[in-house]
């Protein structure tokens, strides 16, 4: 949305409309779905300061540059559980949905402990959104951008990470313009040393509990070893699931 304004905020200069009609368009309240961005655009259309084909072209970049914005304002519940895992099935049907009826005559004491089956290979997938942490609003309006996520140092959240229950873990980071995968083992998990207690019980995540569960905070650079291009998604996790 920055990008924009800061179009729509030239445009008006280069139209030398008086600036008191600008803060006027901006101060009017907004009534979805007459948003302020919607009216400035219809002021400049009214006086053919913009073309139509001008207009669609401002509409297209936004598109381009916030092609995964909904994603920001799915529940955290919704978004946390279920869309990574569809996410990953859409991409690669080859993947089974783990449940009792999908996998019992592979994997007959299959409880719920991880999300996806690919020939013996136990599977789970979480997904985490990037945004600003430094200013307040909805989730969606501080939604960054890839740029902005590497730029910041944006640190990834990762929990009820629980690596005795899978073997490969599929990562996804959510910027409003790109998704960003990481494929890893459970054993690379528990080597790179960032796996740290889950917040809500003192003793999971650490070595000796029978089911433990933890959780990290990791840099995309510090991820840098597990990326990989959405095409060889499947075919890594078939490689580090052997």
């Amino acid at each position: 949305m920055k990008e924009l304004q800061k179009q729509l905020d030239m445009l008006f200069k280069q139209s030398g409309v008086d600036e008191s009609v600008i803060e006027v368009i901006k101060k009017e309240k907004a009534v979805f779905p007459f948003s302020t961005e919607g009216r400035m655009l219809a002021y400049l259309l009214a006086t053919q300061t913009i073309t139509y084909d001008k207009y669609m072209e401002l509409q297209n970049e936004y598109a381009k540059r916030n092609k995964y914005l909904d994603l920001f304002d799915m529940a955290p519940r919704t978004f946390g559980e279920t869309w990574g895992e569809k996410h990953i099935l859409e991409l690669f049907p080859e993947f089974t949905k783990a449940t009792k009826d999908n996998i019992s005559s592979f994997y007959p004491d299959f409880d719920g402990e991880f999300d996806l089956w690919l020939d013996g290979i136990r599977v789970e997938v979480k997904a985490c959104r990037a945004n600003s942490t430094k200013t307040g609003g909805s989730l969606a309006s501080r939604a960054y951008l890839h740029s902005e996520a590497r730029a910041n140092s944006f640190k990834y959240h990762y929990q009820q990470l629980k690596p005795s229950c899978c073997d490969v873990f599929i990562w996804i980071g959510v910027c409003r313009d790109d998704l960003i995968y990481w494929v890893l083992t459970s054993d690379e998990l528990q080597k790179i040393g960032k796996l740290g207690p889950q917040h809500r019980n003192e003793n999971t995540g650490r070595d000796g509990v029978g089911v433990f569960e933890g959780q990290v905070f990791m840099t995309e650079e510090e991820l840098t070893p597990f990326l990989v291009e959405e095409k060889d998604v499947l075919d890594e996790v078939k490689r580090k699931g052997k």
